[in-house]
């Protein structure tokens, strides 16, 4: 049964879309209002408020006394420790994606890259990016554990709101190359070999991000 447009998850999750979209293209701090929120959603405050205040829970705004909802750009030093905890996130869900995958879970992940090649990579890496951040949610979805996808969900969002490093630090068919022997090694359930490229595969992405403060530009 589907949510009504009003309830508290409909709400909650509206909200945390809108915000979402919206610190993708700041550059320095702004107010979330409530009441202009509620007016977009068609719902009253309350729900909105309580969204909010989720959302403040979760990190990913800040709830001010007596000011309201404050969002911020996500910052670089906040981007590093996000990759150095995906380094043993992922490490760990290839791991077990390769030993609980079935074929139609492999075949599903190479559908997700399966528009892409070196060819026409450049003209599409916009397309890819986005097609990255479905591949490792994916990806920890395999592992078959609940508490490692809710850590996914309440940090995750911190990769999609970085949807143009690739780009930025032109690592597209490198990212490419890596997802499609991640998903070689998931398909012949060598978990060691597949937790050895996830590792390696954010490594190299903390590293080459550690050298490039300039990707948290807009």
């Amino acid at each position: 049964m589907l949510d009504s447009p009003t309830s508290p998850d409909h709400v909650y999750r509206a909200v945390r879309a809108h915000v979402l979209a919206l610190v993708r293209d700041i550059s320095e701090p702004v107010r979330v209002r409530e009441e202009e929120l509620a007016r977009k959603l068609g719902v009253s405050r309350t729900p909105v408020r309580e969204a909010l205040l989720r959302l403040g829970q979760e990190g990913i705004l800040t709830m001010e006394r007596h000011r309201g909802a404050l969002l911020s750009p996500l910052t670089h030093e906040q981007y590093l420790e996000w990759l150095k905890l995906r380094v043993e996130l992922e490490g760990f869900a290839a791991r077990e994606a390769a030993m609980n995958a079935s074929q139609r879970d492999v075949d599903a992940l190479r559908k997700i890259f399966a528009p892409f090649n070196d060819e026409n990579l450049d003209v599409l890496i916009d397309e890819y990016s986005a097609a990255n951040v479905d591949f490792h949610i994916a990806l920890i979805r395999l592992a078959s554990n609940g508490l490692l996808e809710k850590v996914w969900e309440l940090f995750g969002h911190r990769d999609m709101l970085k949807t143009k490093t690739i780009k930025r630090l032109n690592r597209g068919r490198q990212s490419l190359s890596d997802h499609l022997a991640l998903i070689d090694a998931i398909e012949r359930r060598d978990a060691a070999e597949a937790e050895r490229i996830a590792r390696s595969h954010v490594e190299e992405l903390l590293n080459h991000v550690s050298m490039n403060s300039h990707i948290n530009e807009p």
